[in-house]
């Protein structure tokens, strides 16, 4: 059984190619069967790989899209896919609409996988990511821009004194003991 790797996706170029993308993949998720036979579904990415025109068998495509959103000249959607981002589709997809760029901010916490290609900033400014259960068993997610805005909420949250990843790292053991199940990390998105 795989990792499972969640993925937030901006396509964004001309308006009429989105449009079209959209309207293909609504389509697809209207299907009462899936356009090909699969374990995951109508919403599955190799049905999308072939109503473009390609070969699922020939296009790493393992996983499904939800959260579909066409606005103007961007498309928005989510995906949970096997162990990586499936690249190899979102080029696809960008092969077919040549007009299409797209950016994505992955993150695969089994691994310890967190991912961007939007250096820039442009949809996904996030650097940080904070993961949290803490010994209550409140279990939290918060995104940061800078890692002092991420340490000081981790402060705040924790009533610990925490200035350095040192100090996350000494949390996360604090709370990580014996039956307690509690845990806190703060991960990096590396930029790809």
């Amino acid at each position: 059984m795989p990792n499972w790797c969640n993925t937030a996706l901006v396509f964004e170029g001309d308006k009429q190619e989105i449009k079209t993308l959209y309207q293909t993949m609504k389509k697809l998720e209207r299907r009462k069967t899936p356009l090909v036979a699969n374990d995951f579904g109508s919403n599955w990415l190799g049905c999308l790989v072939e109503a473009l025109g390609g070969q699922w068998k020939e296009t790493y495509c393992r996983g499904t899209w939800y959260s579909l959103k066409c606005h103007g000249n961007t498309l928005r959607i989510e995906t949970e896919t096997a162990w990586d981002p499936c690249i190899e589709t979102y080029d696809f997809i960008c092969k077919v609409f040549p007009s299409l760029t797209y950016y994505y901010r992955s993150e695969e916490p089994m691994m310890a996988e967190y991912l961007t290609n939007d250096g820039d900033g442009r949809y996904f400014k996030e650097r940080y990511i904070a993961d949290m259960n803490v010994p209550d068993g409140e279990f939290i997610v918060e995104y940061f821009n800078r890692i002092e805005e991420a340490l000081q909420w981790i402060a705040e949250i924790s009533g610990c004194n925490i200035e350095s990843e040192a100090d996350v790292e000494a949390l996360n053991e604090q709370w990580h003991t014996g039956d307690n199940e509690g845990y806190c990390y703060l991960h990096h998105y590396r930029v790809v």
